[in-house]
């Protein structure tokens, strides 16, 4: 029988993460877990994971390896990270929110050990998961477990901000995190040179104008008053592959006491724009801008068709340490896939760029000369 066309990929991934774990018996539970999320069927659960890779007899030394085993999560996120951006050649990072479905009678426990945690209450909880993108694809690299009393926004930065050493330069943050109070995040990217763009509210008050005639507008007002900006340009609809064209217009604000560019995109030539987004690339085209506000569409439709066949939400522990160790080898499992489909398809993949600026610029002269942007 032929080996499967992940096999190779498989191994290396193993290799690259589970080197960071200092027990042999690690590395091996750690290999054994990782190819069952990815050959299983159905639900990925520890006891399918055993049946598929060693036996029924292997399923409590997994359960252990995940839900109490005392091997950190953090440094496999980083080698996870490491090992698809060399392959896949990142352009840009997207932060989401995504809510963890309510998989039993208790909530994920963020203190307790998982042999003694109790009932808890099922209100949902939220994870920010960190997706990087390439050309054609994206894929999870890391995610946190957002903490009881946890400021989203803050978890959202600190998930990105200084992890990105990359020679050419950071590579741009799209944040995607509905309801949160922005404002420090863009003070903490600011402050360290960082690219940022994030959806806000159409609502959201901006300064605009010189300092002692500003004053603060509805951001989605600022937009419409400044409507004769507006431009045609192109994006992907990740759902359907057909290629958009919107109107859009930018237009220069304050915020916090930083300038920034409000970006807004309109579906029909009057009224309001329908989505609003604030970012310190002030200098970048506005259509660079657009495609790069769409790519958590991206990360969400990849995602969606992803999630069920990694397993990502199969875990059936409590500890959030345990869901951190699970939800990790899920990303890897994820990444493994879509290395050996790219390998499958022998796809030249495109230098890695310190901004969609560069991502997008084969196909300039081709939107110019059509007349968008």
């Amino acid at each position: 029988m032929p080996a499967p066309r992940n096999a190779s990929v498989l191994g290396e991934l193993s290799g690259a993460l589970f080197a960071q774990l200092p027990r042999s018996d690690q590395r091996l539970r750690g290999d054994q877990y990782l190819r069952g999320l990815v050959a299983v069927e159905g639900r990925k659960s520890v006891r399918n994971i055993a049946s598929q890779v060693g036996g029924p007899e292997l399923a409590q030394s997994l359960h252990h390896f995940i839900a109490s085993s005392t091997w950190d999560w953090e440094p496999l996120a980083s080698a996870l990270r490491r090992y698809a951006d060399n392959e896949l050649r990142f352009a840009a990072w997207v932060v989401r929110s995504v809510p963890i479905p309510k998989g039993g009678a208790h909530r994920l426990n963020q203190a307790v050990p998982d042999d003694k945690s109790g009932p808890r209450s099922s209100r949902g909880q939220q994870a920010i998961g960190v997706w990087g993108v390439a050309k054609d694809v994206t894929v999870p690299v890391k995610w946190n477990l957002l903490r009881d009393g946890e400021d989203i926004a803050e978890r959202a930065a600190a998930a990105t901000l200084g992890f990105d050493r990359h020679p050419v330069g950071p590579r741009p943050v799209v944040l995607d995190i509905p309801g949160a109070d922005l404002r420090p995040v863009f003070d903490r990217y600011m402050a360290a040179g960082a690219p940022l763009l994030a959806a806000v509210p159409a609502d959201l008050p901006l300064g605009q104008g010189p300092g002692w005639a500003r004053r603060s507008l509805p951001a989605a007002r600022l937009l419409r008053q400044n409507g004769m900006l507006r431009r045609p340009a192109e994006w992907t609809d990740p759902a359907t592959g057909l290629v958009c064209t919107s109107l859009i217009a930018g237009v220069r604000v304050e915020w916090g006491g930083r300038p920034l560019l409000l970006l807004g995109q309109w579906e029909s030539g009057v009224g309001q724009p329908v989505h609003c987004w604030l970012t310190n690339l002030t200098a970048t085209p506005l259509g660079v801008l657009l495609r790069l506000a769409k790519l958590p569409q991206r990360a969400e439709r990849d995602f969606a068709s992803s999630a069920s066949h990694v397993g990502t939400f199969d875990y059936e522990g409590r500890s959030s340490e345990g869901w951190h160790r699970h939800m990790t080898l899920a990303a890897a499992a994820h990444v493994a896939q879509v290395i050996a489909a790219a390998r499958a398809r022998v796809r030249p993949w495109s230098q890695c760029m310190a901004s969609m600026e560069q991502l997008d610029y084969s196909l300039q002269s081709e939107r110019i000369g059509r007349g968008v942007v």
